[in-house]
């Protein structure tokens, strides 16, 4: 089995997820804001991935390998990593990221293309890492995203201010 297959395959339900992975601070016990690096964490580590060399916070409410819990932080350690299986890191142009990744497998990372709570665009800061199949993340097809997006019901991939990609085959 290719190793991108077996990361598709291992990645998880976010129900389940999100009741493993739950905020467990003193302040309050709602889940994590943000699943999408904790739920690309879980895949890597069914995969046989050990996060353990990773200096990128980690959540800490449960038994056993711990997931990484920030996009960014995810992307700079997987630039790092060194895993055999892992192409180079590529800068994708935002504006056109679908098109060239059209037909590839791997792992995606958007940065800055979301505001989280009071920020403007021009300050947002709001970044994704995910699986990248051939044409689709793995909330679905990106036509699909692309609908929702005029909407406004999701931000707008392509106006992440970067993209990386490491092919995965």
């Amino acid at each position: 089995m290719s190793k991108f297959k077996e990361l598709w395959g291992n990645y998880p339900d976010k129900t389940i997820i999100k009741a493993k992975c739950q905020n467990k601070q003193e302040t309050g016990s709602r889940p994590f804001g943000n699943y999408c690096a904790i739920m690309l964490s879980d895949a890597l580590i069914k995969s046989g991935v050990s996060t353990v060399g990773s200096s990128a916070k980690k959540c800490w409410g449960h038994p056993g390998m711990k997931h990484i819990l920030l996009a960014e932080e995810m992307a700079i350690w997987l630039k790092q990593s060194g895993l055999s299986w892992l192409g180079q890191v590529q800068k994708v142009n935002p504006k056109s990221f679908q098109d060239e990744l059209d037909g590839k497998t791997g792992i995606i990372f958007l940065k800055d293309y979301w505001q989280r709570g009071n920020e403007s665009p021009d300050n947002r800061s709001g970044d994704h890492i995910d699986l990248w199949n051939e044409n689709e993340i793995t909330g679905g097809s990106m036509i699909t995203r692309s609908i929702y997006e005029f909407f406004g019901v999701v931000s707008d991939l392509n106006k992440s201010r970067e993209v990386w990609f490491w092919e995965v085959k």
